[in-house]
């Protein structure tokens, strides 16, 4: 439907589209998150407790990292883990977290002008963000988030496992950020606009009109 949109030149349904695609993304984000805290052997009853006790995402992920690096042996490298939690953390505060705030707006309907928290005047920022917002970015998110969000699970339920996978599975996400960085709305428009595909559709529009 993106991609039609785009061919059509439909500004309005694509602009409706991607926020629906951000308002699913919002819905996964949160749904996962549960899943994942509460996978079996993952976190302990109390430790659920406390993620679960953090005001926002923000805290939420937070705690859920630190449970998670605290599963890892501790007569292992310490240089080996300090790597990986730079690694880990650095893509939780940029692709996580970061787009946190957007996710928020969007789950609570400030789909065009976004609020401060007490509702009371205009949050000029997340606005610009909210304008800001594509399809290909929140594609990214979705890519990303699911790759990290396997990680942390690696961490904390497959110990002896995790060390055999957490570098295939870092390896394809950070190559992935790494290849993706460049994409955009716009790299999407053009790649479709001057492809074959297209090209077969304006003369088949064109000849429809003719006749």
């Amino acid at each position: 439907m993106v991609n039609r949109a785009i061919r059509e030149k439909n500004d309005a349904d694509l602009i409706s589209l991607t926020k629906m695609y951000a308002l699913l993304y919002s819905a996964y984000a949160e749904v996962s998150f549960l899943k994942l805290i509460h996978t079996p052997q993952a976190f302990s009853e109390p430790e659920i407790s406390q993620i679960g006790a953090g005001r926002n995402l923000e805290e939420k992920w937070e705690k859920c990292f630190e449970f998670a690096f605290k599963k890892l042996n501790l007569g292992a490298n310490l240089g080996e883990i300090a790597n990986k939690k730079q690694k880990l953390k650095r893509i939780l505060t940029d692709y996580i977290i970061g787009p946190s705030q957007i996710r928020n707006k969007v789950a609570h309907g400030q789909w065009m002008v976004c609020l401060n928290n007490d509702c009371t005047r205009v949050n000029h920022d997340a606005t610009l963000k909210m304008q800001q917002l594509d399809f290909v970015k929140i594609d990214r998110y979705f890519s990303i988030y699911e790759k990290f969000q396997q990680c942390i699970l690696d961490l904390s339920v497959s110990q002896k496992t995790h060390y055999r996978d957490y570098y295939i599975i870092i390896a394809e996400l950070e190559e992935y950020i790494d290849s993706t960085k460049s994409w955009s709305l716009e790299t999407k428009k053009q790649k479709l606009l001057t492809s074959k595909k297209y090209q077969r559709y304006r003369s088949q529009k064109s000849n429809q009109f003719t006749n």
